[in-house]
């Protein structure tokens, strides 16, 4: 195996570290800004009632939110006819194994309960 020698640093390569040293050690210390101490107003009992009007009515949200909802509908990738006969197929056979494997552990823990009883 052979091994790298070391080169020394030449007085140039001294220089540069020294000047990135102090140039972090000159870096100013952040100072910490006085907390503010606001104390919470009282809400007037009108103000929500204000607030939600101001948004809108329920019927014109509601239409936005439908129109937000059809945008991102069209962008969803969907599935053709042959992966969705798939992928049913694999979850309809994945079902029917977890629940014969429940069937057998449940069977089979009645069982054994029966017999403990008796």
């Amino acid at each position: 195996m052979v091994e790298a020698k070391k080169v020394p640093d030449t007085p140039e390569d001294v220089k540069n570290k020294n000047k990135t040293k102090n140039k972090v050690a000159q870096k100013p210390a952040k100072e910490d800004k006085p907390v503010k101490d606001v104390a919470k107003k009282p809400v007037p009992k009108g103000a929500a009632v204000v607030a939600s009007a101001n948004k809108g009515s329920f019927i014109a949200r509601a239409k936005k939110f439908l129109r937000g909802a059809w945008t991102e509908l069209k962008k969803v990738n969907w599935l053709g006819r042959k992966e969705l006969v798939a992928f049913t197929g694999v979850v309809l056979v994945s079902v029917f194994i977890v629940g014969s494997a429940i069937f057998v552990v449940d069977t089979l823990l009645s069982k054994i309960l029966s017999l403990v009883i008796k």
